[in-house]
């Protein structure tokens, strides 16, 4: 289970964040501007996931946080990070799973996009 996806972006930085945050978005995440210049990426229903837990379906809620920096080569980097705990304390064992399935999910949508547009240089999990 990957806790942190890193995507090696080549070309214009501007518009491999914009490719990143499409990506978000089509994965169904509302996207907002953290406060360290990444992404924030959250979807689902809070109050449905205190109630129902990991019951919640599709309104589980799950938040990602894409951190940007640049490599030794000039490269972009792109990573797609994951609260470890979050899932598992939201929805127990369900939680964790779908934590982990939505991460794998949202990691394979970011890099289909990147490579889709001629961005992708690499990609690594982080375990």
């Amino acid at each position: 289970m990957a806790k942190a996806h890193d995507f090696f972006i080549i070309g214009d930085h501007e518009n491999g964040r914009r490719i990143v945050a499409s990506a978000l978005q089509s994965e169904g995440f509302a996207v907002t501007a953290s406060p360290a210049g990444g992404l924030l990426a959250k979807r689902g229903s809070t109050a449905m996931t205190v109630l129902l837990g990991g019951l919640a379906g599709n309104n589980f809620q799950q938040t990602f946080l894409v951190d940007f920096m640049v490599d030794q080569h000039g490269r972009l980097v792109a990573r797609l990070n994951r609260n470890m705990a979050g899932g598992a304390l939201k929805g127990g064992a369900i939680g964790a799973a779908k934590t982990d399935s939505a991460f794998q999910q949202t990691a394979n949508a970011i890099a289909a996009a990147l490579h889709g547009a001629g961005a992708l240089s690499d990609s690594v999990a982080q375990l």
